[in-house]
């Protein structure tokens, strides 16, 4: 069986290598030949399509470019996780908008569109946002991993500047859970399945992102934070994922973001769990 492992041929760093290293050498294991793919390797003109490749059983799609992933789609492959999956956990403006009525999450407003060169120019939709969300209130841009594109602004002015240099960027505003700062639960699905988990947790900065110095421990979710995580997933429709809850009033599990290609290196080194395994060994069961 063939896979291709399509990754962002732009994202040179050991962090990154390291994944798609766990995946081929699970791939090996379990008698699938994983061959890693950037966008460019694979960039071909829209009307030719790829017919000059020698096609794959499979794709692991370990990139977010929905152009690239729909294309393969149209070309007749599998695709774990689907193209839509993916443009919808790549923008969290679509992923507040798919996961409402379906899970807790944070009271959110999304802001109005704008476009290069004319910015927000009239920020009365602020206004409207703070007064149900209140200060501080969190802040993301549409596209960016590791919580470098999140913020929390604390009053008027502070929420003034940074959306002003957002220049055209998306982004939406959400409720900040007080209960939990600083932590939370990412919580890896495969197949509906809970695999691993863990607690991370940082005192010295609200975002509890391992990258942005938190630190993670193995953790055993509860219940109600495995059924939160799972049927976030099923609402995304995602094969496999990283699910970050949030711990909101009495505990009750609150879904921050959804990752529809998780950095599991960090989950391995706390749990010992290899989740690029378990997703392989599902997605063999789901093409038998």
């Amino acid at each position: 069986m063939k896979c291709w492992l399509v990754v962002n041929g732009f994202l040179n760093s050991k962090k990154f290598e390291e994944i798609y290293g766990f995946l081929c050498r699970s791939g090996k294991k379990l008698g699938i030949d994983v061959e890693v793919k950037t966008g460019a390797d694979i960039f071909c003109g829209v009307n030719e399509g790829f017919s000059s490749f020698s096609l794959p059983d499979f794709v692991l799609f370990w990139d977010k470019d929905a152009y690239t992933a729909k294309r393969l789609e149209e070309a007749g492959l599998r695709l774990f996780n689907s193209a839509a999956s993916v443009e919808l956990c790549d923008n969290k403006c679509l992923t507040a908008m798919a996961l409402r009525g379906k899970v807790k999450t944070p009271e959110t407003f999304i802001a109005p569109k704008t476009f290069e060169g004319v910015g927000f120019s009239n920020l009365t939709f602020l206004d409207k946002a703070a007064k149900k969300l209140g200060y501080p209130m969190v802040v993301k841009e549409a596209y960016g991993s590791f919580g470098k594109q999140v913020y929390l602004v604390r009053n008027r002015a502070e929420a003034e500047t940074l959306v002003k240099s957002f220049g055209a960027k998306d982004f939406l505003m959400q409720k900040f859970v007080e209960t939990s700062c600083g932590r939370d639960v990412r919580i890896n699905v495969v197949g509906e399945k809970v695999v691993s988990a863990m607690y991370r947790h940082n005192e010295n900065d609200f975002r509890s992102n391992v990258t942005n110095g938190g630190k993670a421990e193995n953790y055993l979710p509860t219940e109600e934070q495995k059924t939160a995580a799972i049927a976030a997933a099923k609402a995304l429709g995602l094969d496999f994922c990283g699910v970050d809850v949030l711990f909101g009033e009495g505990g009750e599990p609150v879904i921050a973001e959804v990752n529809s290609n998780p950095h599991f290196k960090s989950t391995f080194d706390c749990t010992g769990i290899d989740m690029s395994e378990q997703i392989l060994s599902y997605v063999k069961e789901q093409l038998k």
